[in-house]
């Protein structure tokens, strides 16, 4: 399905350049990388899914396909602000980057050409798009929007952090958000979730290898099936998983780990 997103590109592109006299913005150009390839992963998902789900989501929910292409390009659009003002991308330490996007967004009439429902599904998935979990309550055709915006972020920054775990890159502290590199080191509490099932928290983050841990939890949220099978083929969680220490008491969450990661390959999960 092809969605014009030419004029919102130049807006997006037209706002960065606001942010042009930020000292040390490598990040930044990271974070718009970043957000063409998150929209690409968005729309490969859209173009993956069953046509009569993809004609349901477009016609009698007043386009939440869309709505979900123009999420995925405007997801992060807080990063910038944040940046300037805190000189980081610790939300703990600076502010919800996600809550920070949802204002920039309304309040710059980024989407104003569009209906008000694609429009109000659009913003619903950018202030939900980093939520440790969503609501049950949540509305289904929101729910499926942020859904596609959560995959679509994940999958990208595998790729981004995959790329600074075994690098001394000059961004790499604030992409990985300033943890210890201790080869030998990880947090007790994250592998713990990790064999139990449970998404990691970043605040609970110590060190490079929490960060491992963490990518592999992401795996339990990945709901489409197309994210789970890309993940799988890109090598990149076998090489997350190839970084953790051979120790023991890490050896649990490594089995949970490489289990999941098959589930992916083969299909299996609460995958969409």
């Amino acid at each position: 399905m092809e969605i014009e997103l030419s004029a919102y590109r130049k807006r997006f592109l037209d706002y960065v350049e606001g942010f042009r006299d930020v000292p040390d913005a490598a990040p930044l150009r990271l974070k718009v990388e970043h957000t063409f390839r998150v929209v690409e992963h968005a729309e490969r998902i859209v173009d993956s899914l069953p046509e009569d789900e993809v004609e349901r989501q477009w016609s009698e929910d007043a386009g939440a396909c869309r709505a979900a292409v123009l999420a995925a390009l405007y997801h992060d659009c807080g990063r910038f602000p944040q940046f300037r003002r805190y000189r980081t991308f610790l939300d703990a330490k600076s502010v919800n980057h996600a809550v920070l996007s949802f204002q920039t967004m309304r309040d710059g009439r980024f989407l104003r050409e569009e209906s008000a429902r694609v429009r109000g599904l659009a913003q619903c998935a950018v202030l939900l798009h980093n939520r440790y979990a969503l609501s049950p309550m949540l509305d289904p055709a929101a729910r499926f929007v942020t859904d596609i915006v959560r995959d679509s972020d994940k999958l990208d920054i595998f790729r981004v952090m995959v790329s600074y775990l075994g690098n001394a890159l000059p961004e790499r502290d604030a992409v990985l958000l300033h943890v210890a590199d201790d080869p030998g080191s990880w947090t007790p509490k994250v592998a713990e979730d990790v064999t139990a099932g449970r998404v990691a928290r970043y605040g609970d983050l110590r060190f490079v290898n929490d960060f491992r841990l963490l990518l592999g939890t992401w795996m339990l949220e990945l709901r489409f099936a197309s994210t789970r099978k890309a993940l799988a083929e890109s090598g990149l969680m076998d090489e997350v998983l190839a970084g953790l220490p051979d120790a023991p008491g890490l050896r649990p969450a490594r089995e949970k780990l490489h289990v999941l990661l098959e589930d992916c390959r083969n299909g299996r999960g609460a995958a969409r």
